[in-house]
């Protein structure tokens, strides 16, 4: 039986936490091959292995960390994968860092240089090593994670992780802009609002009274990698209560 992904080669970033590994799984059950990134390989197997069992294409695993790593790993990497696979038809950028909720004046530089790594370095240096590879393919998805609770300067001690985020969707947006015309690679973001995963509730154990289900962010991973959905670049889709 043919899947609407069939053929299609995905790289999900932070593929062990709640958003990445649910998006490798949809992603997976919907015909893709997945490439599963995440800081250690040992917490990767088990989706592989759920991606097999459930009778998906054969996943490949990058053990890859965004703090050991320098800007040439990023081009070596895209080298690899199109050795391997010969283009790329998706990038769902779901690694997170949320560091330690504290002012500014208290921040610890070597965190204030993690947040802006992983959250915003890591994506822009990611992609642009993968642009080639993108190019590749028919119809090509990069999918950002927004946070505009806390990107836009509203809520205090967010630190690097707000100031990364606001960056990130400057980043997302003139991405779209600059390859719009040619109307194959669509960058765009999902904004969850709030889920409470275990990295949430690390910084915030009360939990946001009015969070999003998982499910429904995941939805709208699959809407932005849909063939069948109308091209759309530039925009950030909000997970609905």
């Amino acid at each position: 039986m043919t899947k609407p992904l069939d053929g299609k080669a995905i790289l999900v970033t932070g593929a062990s936490g709640a958003v990445g590994k649910e998006s490798a799984l949809r992603l997976a059950d919907l015909g893709a091959t997945i490439i599963l990134m995440g800081r250690k390989e040992e917490k990767l197997n088990p989706i592989y292995d759920i991606i097999i069992n459930r009778g998906g294409a054969e996943p490949a695993i990058i053990e890859m960390d965004f703090l050991k790593v320098d800007d040439l790993d990023y081009y070596n990497l895209a080298q690899n994968i199109g050795n391997e696979f010969g283009r790329l038809d998706g990038i769902v950028h779901a690694a997170i860092n949320l560091g330690y909720l504290t002012p500014l004046a208290h921040n610890n530089p070597e965190k204030w240089h993690h947040g802006l790594q992983i959250t915003l370095n890591a994506p822009y240096f990611l992609t642009h090593a993968m642009l080639p590879l993108l190019d590749q393919s028919d119809r090509a998805s990069v999918i950002f994670f927004a946070h505009e609770e806390v990107a836009h300067g509203d809520k205090a001690y967010w630190g690097s992780y707000a100031v990364a985020k606001a960056g990130l969707m400057t980043l997302m947006k003139t991405f779209a802009l600059e390859n719009e015309s040619q109307g194959k690679i669509a960058f765009n973001a999902v904004d969850p609002i709030c889920i409470n995963s275990s990295l949430r509730m690390s910084v915030m154990p009360e939990g946001s009274p009015d969070a999003r289900e998982l499910r429904k962010v995941i939805d709208l991973v699959w809407k932005l990698n849909d063939p069948a959905e109308a091209f759309v670049t530039g925009s950030i889709l909000t997970v609905d209560e």
